[in-house]
C-alpha cells in the first residue's frame, strides 16, 4: 500500500485502488480501482489527481469505455470524475493502461467539457 511517506505520484493510465469513504447518491463506494486522467503538472503541484472510477457493472453508454489488455477488469466511467488527494488516503498502484487506451479515455473525456 502506498502511503504519505513514501510520495507516490500518479501518472495519466495509472490505476490505482483507493477508499473514497461513505458515497452520496450515485457516487461510486468502496475500496475501488480509479485511473489517472490529469497530467502530472497537476499532481506534482497540487498533490491531486482527475480519476474516473471503474466498474465491473455492465452497462453500454457513450462515456463508459472498457478496459482491455489490463489486469483491470471493467468500464471506466468517464461520467464521475472525482478530484482526489491521493497522499491523504491509503493508495495502492495497480498498472498503468496503455497510450492507446488513454489516448481513446482523453479523447472521450473531452465531451464532458464541450460547449452545448
Amino acid at each position: 500500500m502506498v502511503t504519505r511517506s513514501t510520495q507516490y505520484v500518479p501518472l495519466q493510465g495509472d490505476i490505482i485502488r483507493i477508499d473514497l469513504g461513505p458515497p452520496r447518491g450515485h457516487e461510486q463506494k468502496g475500496y475501488r480501482p480509479y485511473i489517472c486522467l490529469s497530467n502530472e503538472l497537476i499532481s506534482r503541484y497540487a498533490n491531486i489527481a482527475i480519476f474516473a472510477p471503474i466498474s465491473t457493472t455492465n452497462r453500454s453508454y457513450p462515456l463508459y469505455i472498457a478496459l482491455r489488455d489490463s489486469i483491470t477488469e471493467g468500464i471506466v466511467m468517464l461520467d464521475q470524475l472525482v478530484t482526489i488527494d491521493y497522499n491523504a488516503r491509503n493508495t495502492t498502484y495497480v498498472e498503468t493502461v496503455s497510450e492507446e487506451l488513454l489516448d481513446e479515455l482523453l479523447e472521450t473525456v473531452k465531451v464532458i467539457f464541450q460547449k452545448d
